[in-house]
């Protein structure tokens, strides 16, 4: 994905977002559906999954629920696979702590790094990541060549467009707006880049996305796109998210990035009269030609 870890970026993570009920939910959907296409498998066979960008494991630990609830953790051996060390690290301690006996194995490296770790995958996650890859193309290409026949491919995300539910945009408005006069107020010296387009913002459409799937070689597209209700906390935490930040206020420094957002949420939420947002997931899963 070209995301550079730093020591800043590690301390404005994705994970106390992630651990918010409706994000929780519409990934364990999504995790339910997919491996809903393993009825069809003997159940002595063996299985693997891939969670690429698998973060901190939020994702990874839903996958291993539904496994262990469907009886499949004896053969099921999943990997993990993030850019970010410092995530991977938080999610072999988290994993552990679920103290179940699946073989979890957690890799750094990109979706490119794939066909040299592992063949004949029978499903690949990819969670709320794949707004953050600039050759889409390239990626599913990627993916499929690692998936077995009839593989299972699942992904989403809530930045592509279409995500702003009706009537939502002028609160995402008014929260960069009263971040950006915060900014002015209290660090006229920050400046925000006019040049800077942050990879979080490069949004297809939901067609797009299908239509990219069947070029690399996918069939059966499933797409659905799900509302889901965001409290103001839950998008105080989002926006905690170094790449969010880069987003919304590109070129400002991240802990500056942070503390307008997180002031100026709570002020959008309250001039509208809102304690939660709802902000529509796209929800696809493919399966391989």
């Amino acid at each position: 994905m070209g995301l550079i870890e730093t020591d800043e970026t590690n301390q404005f993570t994705y994970e106390h977002f992630a651990a918010h009920a409706p994000y929780v939910q519409v990934n364990r959907v999504l995790v339910q559906q997919a491996l809903a296409h393993l009825a069809a498998k003997s159940q002595f066979a063996p299985l693997t999954i891939v969670d690429m960008a698998c973060g901190t494991g939020a994702v990874t630990r839903l996958i291993i629920e539904e496994l262990a609830r469907q009886g499949w953790l004896v053969q099921a051996h999943v990997v993990g696979v993030d850019p970010s060390a410092e995530a991977l690290r938080s999610a072999k301690k988290s994993i552990e702590a679920m103290e179940l006996d699946v073989r979890v194995d957690f890799l750094q490296g990109e979706a490119s790094d794939l066909p040299c770790v592992v063949q004949n995958v029978d499903i690949v996650f990819f969670c709320n990541a794949i707004h953050l890859i600039a050759d889409k193309l390239a990626a599913f290409r990627e993916i499929a060549a690692i998936l077995a026949s009839d593989g299972i491919f699942a992904c989403n995300s809530a930045f592509y467009q279409g995500t702003y539910v009706e009537g939502t945009e002028r609160f995402y408005r008014l929260w960069v707006r009263r971040a950006v006069g915060w900014l002015r107020k209290e660090h006229p010296e920050v400046q925000l880049s006019r040049t800077t387009k942050a990879m979080a913002m490069q949004w297809l459409t939901p067609e797009q996305y299908s239509h990219t799937l069947q070029q690399a070689g996918f069939e059966r597209v499933h797409m659905v796109q799900t509302d889901v209700p965001l409290s103001l906390d839950a998008l105080h935490d989002i926006g905690h998210y170094w790449l969010f930040i880069e987003g919304a206020l590109p070129g400002v420094p991240l802990a500056l990035g942070a503390s307008a957002l997180e002031t100026a949420v709570y002020q959008a939420g309250q001039e509208l009269g809102l304690n939660a947002v709802s902000r529509a997931w796209l929800q696809l899963i493919a399966t391989k030609s």
